[in-house]
């Protein structure tokens, strides 16, 4: 299998750009079996504490 790693996804936090929460993302992330997930919100790191403490879960 290929290794993947989504470097370019918005979270919830993202107004009017991303749907997910940032736990959403790491569990699916997880499920397909990606190595490593970007956040790049819009407008500060907002989702970033939530999808690292998801990450560590």
């Amino acid at each position: 299998m290929a290794r993947y790693a989504e470097l370019h996804c918005h979270t919830n936090f993202s107004f009017l750009d991303g749907a997910s929460h940032p736990a959403e993302l790491v569990y699916r992330a997880a499920e397909l079996g990606y190595e490593s997930l970007a956040v790049t919100d819009h407008d500060g790191f907002r989702g970033v504490v939530k999808m690292h403490t998801a990450s560590v879960e």
